[in-house]
């Protein structure tokens, strides 16, 4: 399929080779490993990119600057990893099952297969110099036709909180659980061995107000789409995050779908997802 969403020099679209994918996978290291702390393996820290066996099997997003590219060398500047129900569970499954029962959601899935199918977003990022809105505004426009192409019923991911100090973050995780649990039929479980044992959440001299303005911009971006979050949190050491697992129906963003994705992308910029 072809999708190519533009502004300026940037170009949102699916990777066409293997230098794309390298190129993604590179700014993944800079971003998760440089930046943020991951934990990188012997061979990770040689090759300098984020690699794992689910991306030969996505589709990969990404946005590329034009003006510093070349044929040999792509700039991407930014990414998204699409992993598409169909592929996944005739290959490797979903990255999110390693951390939550996605079951509920299978189910319902195939028992509604004609109104479409699951797909996982993960590994999103930006390159530092590129962080004002306009990328990630790209790449949301970019899935916006990626989810008409494919007929796309439920977006699914593992959305991170910073840091591994499940105290610090209790209070979002509280607020997202009272404000954003799905309902039983789309919700995602944290894995018993998984998932983080400071429950129930924030019990103390809670401040709603506060846990909401100290969540990620990413997840404020996806709950103002509509999104809601799974039962539970779970500790990712390797990527020095605790995880929630994002749910979002696409029935659930069509109010907001011109406001997100419009055609013009001067109108609004999501600078909060940045």
């Amino acid at each position: 399929m072809s999708i190519s969403v533009r502004f300026k020099d940037l170009e949102a679209r699916l990777a066409v080779d293997e230098r794309e994918v390298r190129a993604a996978q590179e700014l993944r290291y800079r971003v998760f490993f440089e930046e943020q702390g991951a934990i990188a393996d012997p061979l990770t820290r040689k090759r300098r990119r984020d690699v794992d066996h689910f991306d030969e099997y996505a589709d990969h997003l990404v946005v590329i600057d034009r003006s510093r590219s070349t044929p040999l060398r792509p700039k991407v500047v930014g990414c998204y990893r699409l992993l598409r129900e169909s592929v996944a569970l005739r290959t490797v499954g979903f990255y999110s099952q390693a951390e939550y029962d996605l079951r509920p959601l299978l189910s319902r899935s195939a028992r509604a297969r004609a109104c479409g199918e699951i797909l996982e977003l993960g590994r999103s990022c930006v390159d530092a110099e590129h962080r004002t809105g306009a990328v990630m505004q790209l790449l949301w426009r970019a899935i916006a036709r990626y989810l008409d192409e494919h007929q796309i019923s439920v977006m699914i991911g593992c959305a991170s909180l910073p840091g591994t100090d499940i105290a610090a973050v209790a209070p979002q995780i509280r607020w997202l659980h009272e404000n954003h649990l799905a309902p039983l039929e789309l919700r995602p479980v944290a894995l018993a061995a998984r998932r983080v044992a400071h429950e129930p959440f924030a019990q103390e001299g809670f401040d709603a107000r506060a846990a909401f303005r100290a969540l990620p911009p990413l997840i404020k971006g996806y709950l103002r789409l509509g999104a809601m979050v799974g039962e539970g949190a779970v500790l990712d050491e390797v990527f020095n995050t605790i995880d929630v697992c994002i749910v979002l129906p696409t029935e659930r963003i069509a109010a907001n779908y011109r406001r997100h994705f419009g055609d013009r992308l001067g109108e609004r910029v999501v600078d909060e997802v940045v």
